[in-house]
């Protein structure tokens, strides 16, 4: 009896952590303009008092910001589920449905180091529960198995979330058959961020506010204000509108001369790549100081071995060339892997 009793209290402890974590405001998103707008649509879609099972996915073109909107939409509505799973772009791919269905189950059931000893009691614990189950960037392989998921396992109201930048991932894999099923596939385009929003987001990373100090304007010692204001518009309008380009140029000249302003639209125009995101990563990659770029280059071949590796991996997360979560991950963009690979071929 009192094992009983102390199981029970464990999952009552667990879940008031689990409450409370869920109630506390995230701070990730505040500065990220236009995600309110793009939630709420996403959450339309879901239909969170439905008990309807809901498949969703995300799709637009590199660096547009799925997994922004899919991880704010997670941080929003994850409360409303008893389990729920987030997955960020894994380094390496699991090779099989089955080594994907593993690892599925052990994220959604919080049994991230342990094996999942009883698959049926697992199954068990996910049809008779709420799921939330978020897959950033998710493979063919993987989307097979979220099918097997969806059709069998999921009821109550649980929610399926996936983002590529490849449409024909969704559709070569037959997402458009779970209406068979009986379960709503939806997919939704992120739109490009207006002008006005694209020079908030620049703003944002460049002056860490919502727009570039105007109210300067009116007195004498702005003149300097007026020119990055100027310039600030300028450049935005040299790439296309992506959140990720706008954010590493912005960032690259955070706290740069009126000079190196004045050169930023032309040096930025110059950098001949293949698209406007490459051209942004490119100058912020040529920004960027000896040791960081050497940094940028490492962490990218995975051996970082001499350098003074705190100063520099907080360079080059303030230059959003890469992001640390919670301290312990570190992520490269697809894309400025991408440009590290071209760099590496270019500095050879």
């Amino acid at each position: 009896m009192s094992c009983l009793f102390r199981a029970s209290e464990a999952d009552m402890i667990s879940k008031i952590v689990m409450d409370v974590s869920n109630a506390l405001p995230s701070t990730d998103f505040d500065h990220l303009v236009g995600i309110e707008a793009q939630v709420a649509k996403l959450k339309a879609m879901m239909c969170l008092e439905s008990d309807e099972v809901k498949f969703v996915g995300i799709w637009g073109p590199a660096g547009i910001g799925k997994a922004t909107i899919a991880r704010a939409l997670y941080n929003k509505v994850s409360r409303n589920f008893q389990l729920k799973f987030y997955r960020q772009p894994a380094w390496k791919r699991a090779s099989n449905k089955m080594e994907f269905q593993k690892e599925l189950l052990s994220g959604i059931l919080d049994h991230r180091d342990m094996k999942i000893t009883d698959k049926k009691e697992a199954i068990l614990r996910l049809m008779h529960q709420r799921v939330l189950v978020v897959i950033d960037c998710v493979s063919s392989v993987e989307l097979q198995a979220l099918q097997k998921l969806v059709k069998w396992y999921l009821r109550f109201g649980s929610k399926v979330i996936v983002t590529n930048a490849d449409l024909y991932t969704f559709t070569d894999n037959g997402i458009e058959q779970i209406y068979i099923l009986k379960v709503v596939s939806l997919q939704y385009k992120v739109a490009y961020p207006s002008s006005e929003e694209a020079l908030q987001i620049f703003s944002y990373a460049a002056f860490g506010k919502s727009s570039p100090p105007r109210g300067y304007l009116k007195h004498a010692l702005s003149v300097v204000y007026i020119i990055r204001f100027h310039h600030a518009v300028e450049v935005t309008k040299l790439i296309d509108p992506f959140p990720l380009a706008l954010k590493i140029l912005g960032s690259a000249l955070r706290g740069k001369s009126k000079e190196e302003w004045t050169l930023a639209p032309a040096k930025v125009n110059t950098c001949l790549v293949d698209t406007d995101i490459q051209k942004a990563i490119r100058f912020a990659h040529d920004e960027a100081t000896h040791s960081s770029k050497n940094l940028s280059n490492t962490i990218y071949t995975l051996s970082v071995s001499d350098w003074d590796v705190e100063k520099g991996l907080q360079t080059l997360a303030d230059m959003a060339l890469i992001s640390i979560s919670g301290g312990e991950e570190i992520m490269m963009h697809d894309l400025v892997q991408s440009m590290s690979t071209k760099r590496l071929r270019w500095t050879r």
